[in-house]
């Protein structure tokens, strides 16, 4: 008897994937993400851009300084517009305990609280850290370091954890230099030195820009971590030798729909986004490099929508 996801009381979302007939056509989506592209808007028309394009893109930045006013007043609205461009774009990141706090820290720059912002990201980063080494340790049991680490409620010596992750594997290329670069900031910044008074607004601008850099790094969509598939432009998925990756496991496992190649995607009335797809897509094996390329090569017409689930229950068996 087959087993597919009209079987699993939560479909996609179930934790029953493993007993599906035909999980080896499918792979794990995420599709909640947080971003802010803001920053770009707020860029001035290059002279040499076509006087359409200049057109609409001073338009944009006209509602974008707009927005800014409601939000922060006007009466240093230049200064929050220069904040916001040196700041940058918020960069991609699935949706976890860190985006909140990532935005009110942005914020705090923004409404030139330096200090405050500083802070934050100093803060925040701590936090990152201790959450990654507290959600993974029960990964790694029989690790060395787990003794030392199974009994603590939380870390504040950056290099061992970032030494403990990166033993485990656990953190994706570069973002262990930028802990340890945010770490050093933090020392300087947290503890007493005078300089701080001279450097506040540098300072917390570096400390957003590490922050930013570790979040897109390790949370993001976009970066060539190496747990998603190359090679399907618009939407990320896991391969297959990564589904037990105590990281993936841990974050982006239960933020996905695991899915086949023909989902597709509907909004609900409250904005929130959710998976369509067929019930069964047979006895296949399928390499993620297939999977890719049957991705790459989808026919509209067969990926699954409303009014193909109410004119006909999808089903590719």
């Amino acid at each position: 008897m087959r087993t597919t996801i009209a079987d699993l009381p939560r479909g996609v979302y179930d934790a029953g994937h493993p007993n599906l007939s035909d999980r080896q056509a499918r792979r794990y989506h995420p599709f909640s993400f947080d971003f802010d592209s803001t920053p770009m808007s707020l860029d001035d028309p290059g002279e040499h851009w076509d006087e359409q394009v200049k057109q609409q893109h001073s338009e944009s930045r006209e509602r974008a300084i707009e927005h800014l006013k409601l939000r922060y007043g006007t009466l240093r609205i230049a200064e929050v517009v220069r904040n916001t461009v040196d700041l940058g774009p918020k960069s991609m990141s699935m949706l976890s305990y860190h985006n909140p706090l990532h935005e009110q820290a942005r914020r705090a720059f923004v409404a030139e609280a330096y200090y405050p912002a500083l802070v934050a990201a100093c803060a925040l980063g701590e936090r990152i850290l201790n959450h990654l080494v507290l959600d993974l340790r029960d990964f790694f049991k029989s690790s060395e370091h787990y003794k030392k680490v199974y009994r603590k409620d939380s870390f504040d010596n950056w290099e061992f954890a970032t030494s403990v992750l990166s033993d485990w594997r656990a953190l994706a290329d570069g973002v262990r230099p930028d802990f340890l670069a945010l770490g050093e900031l933090r020392n300087r910044s947290i503890h007493f030195s005078p300089e701080t008074y001279q450097t506040l607004r540098a300072d917390a601008l570096s400390a957003l820009q590490r922050l930013n850099a570790i979040i897109s790094k390790q949370f993001g969509y976009f970066g060539n971590q190496p747990w998603f598939i190359e090679g399907t432009p618009g939407a990320q998925f896991i391969k297959k030798a990564h589904e037990h990756n105590p990281f993936v496991r841990a974050y982006i496992v239960p933020r996905s729909g695991f899915v086949g190649y023909l989902y597709g995607m509907e909004r609900l009335p409250d904005g929130s986004w959710t998976h369509l797809d067929y019930v069964d897509y047979g006895d296949v094996e399928m390499t993620d490099e297939d999977f890719a390329k049957q991705y790459r090569e989808r026919d509209p017409a067969k990926v699954v929508s409303r009014q193909l689930i109410e004119n006909h229950n999808p089903s590719k068996s």
